[in-house]
């Protein structure tokens, strides 16, 4: 496809991309009326020499009426981590760090257990993800609580344990390695992972809709989406779960826009090209080139078969299929590039519902277009929402039923409200704060924050930190006090 491209007038290419928008623009619009739950989405559809489609349909914002524009930022998590390990390999090609050093040299303070090998595991493990490590504590504080200063995180790497599920050498996806890499260049380098981004990403792109910091005043100067849950019983529902400075962290931590993510997009295809030999080109092709093999899938199209430094590859129709994918509290990100047929498409969704799969269905559509043709295309993508139709229905019903047994719950407490109230620490995790109020339990845990709800044993209670993440909270009490309390298997015992 790419090589008949380039045999073909550039009026016949407009044609064919006028046509292209036309589709996908009635598709959108139609889909939004379909699911009218859905705030709304922005979507980026490029080539290397440029964009063919870029902009935004329904809301950002319900609340303050803000559109979604290609202007407008979303939060794109988990894709943050292409452009980290595009970062880091663009510092290994100068010089300035070896993606081969091992955490035992960049961490010589640190005594690590025996079994961690931290003689072998190296930055090129940890960002491609093979670093056959667990320290679930180090990615909770950065990307959940927010309570993660840095001498507080190093503190924690002595606690690292070798993963008996995933040991060196083996894929396994996760935050941790991407946390790990950029706390120890940090150290080496005096420089945090946003100022590295910053000068080998941001700057050479010209990307100044994407930010990694200072988001209390790039708030104020842009339109930021809000995130939705759309799948709630009576209606779309606004999530109190954003991100702020300091939960903006390495494995996901960017606001993008879609006209930057068709900027980003285009590197890509450039770099992917024999033709480009810039060194942040020639960074992006190595973070491209898987270092593992697997067989996995995401959804019904995306086949995972490889990961290098933050991109995921497999088959696609005739081609391979380059993407990073990330999602968070009420946010959904796409992006992904098809090198074979010059083709890449950023989709952005401010919903973790029915917009979470939806994201997908457009680029597939986007793709299919090109490749299969319209009629084809529209096809598959009428099959896709029937699904996502029936399948969004019956997890609204999930949700009701869900809902209404928890309402029919009793509180178990054997002391009163105000016994439970006070600090609670857990030297890993970090501090939990409980207090009583007219209407109820009311638990905090740095920027995660919810109501208490009954549960269903003597002395616990429910609560979702992380909105649709239920977790049970079981106080331990002694001689009439309350002592402590036990959450995800880890004991708080009560620091006040």
């Amino acid at each position: 496809m790419a090589a008949a491209q380039e045999t073909r007038t550039a009026p016949a290419i407009e044609a064919e991309d006028m046509a292209f928008r036309h589709d996908l623009e009635t598709l959108v619009n139609d889909t939004l009326t379909r699911f009218d739950r859905v705030p709304g989405l922005a979507v980026a559809v490029t080539r290397s020499d440029g964009p063919v489609l870029v902009r935004g349909w329904g809301m950002a914002d319900l609340e303050r009426q803000f559109p979604a524009t290609a202007d407008t930022r979303y939060y794109i998590a988990s894709t943050t981590k292409a452009y980290v390990g595009t970062a880091l390999a663009v510092l290994d090609a100068r010089g300035e760090i070896d993606l081969d050093w091992t955490l035992a040299e960049l961490a010589p303070d640190v005594t690590f257990k025996p079994e961690v090998r931290a003689n072998e595991v190296s930055l090129r493990h940890m960002i491609s993800l093979q670093h056959g490590l667990r320290n679930d504590a180090i990615p909770f504080r950065l990307a959940y609580s927010g309570q993660a200063d840095t001498q507080v995180l190093w503190n924690l790497l002595s606690q690292t344990e070798a993963n008996p599920d995933a040991p060196l050498g083996t894929f396994q996806y996760n935050n941790l390695g991407f946390n790990l890499a950029t706390l120890l260049i940090e150290r080496r380098l005096g420089m945090r992972w946003q100022e590295i981004l910053e000068n080998e990403i941001f700057a050479p792109l010209g990307l100044r809709q994407t930010h990694a910091q200072g988001l209390i005043q790039a708030r104020k100067a842009a339109q930021f989406a809000a995130p939705y849950q759309s799948l709630h019983p009576d209606g779309t529902e606004l999530l109190y779960l954003e991100k702020h400075d300091d939960t903006m962290q390495s494995a996901g931590g960017l606001y993008s826009s879609a006209n930057d993510m068709a900027r980003w997009l285009q590197l890509q295809l450039s770099a992917a090209s024999s033709s480009a030999r810039t060194p942040l080109a020639l960074a992006a092709a190595q973070a491209h080139h898987p270092l593992s093999s697997f067989n996995k899938s995401f959804g019904p199209s995306i086949k995972r078969t490889g990961y290098g430094l933050g991109w995921y590859s497999g088959p696609y129709r005739d081609a391979i299929l380059y993407h990073a994918f990330g999602s968070f509290s009420g946010m959904r990100a796409h992006a992904s590039f098809l090198p074979d047929h010059d083709l890449g498409v950023a989709v952005m969704v401010n919903d973790e519902g029915t917009g979470f799969m939806l994201a997908d269905v457009i680029a597939d559509f986007a793709y299919d277009w090109f490749i299969l043709g319209p009629e084809q295309a529209s096809g598959n993508a009428k099959q896709a929402m029937d699904l996502l139709s029936a399948g969004s229905a019956r997890q609204i019903e999930k949700m009701r039923q869900n809902i209404a047994q928890r309402a029919e719950r009793s509180w178990l407490l054997s002391l009163p409200a105000s016994a439970y109230e006070g600090s609670y620490c857990n030297h890993a995790f970090g501090k939990i704060a409980v207090q009583s109020g007219d209407d109820g339990l009311f638990a905090q845990q740095g920027r995660l924050k919810a109501a208490m709800e009954p549960f269903t044993e003597s002395d616990s209670a429910r609560v979702e930190l992380v909105p649709g993440s239920g977790q049970v909270i079981r106080f331990q009490i002694a001689d009439g006090r309350v002592e402590g309390l036990q959450a995800d298997g880890q004991d708080y015992p009560r620091c006040n």
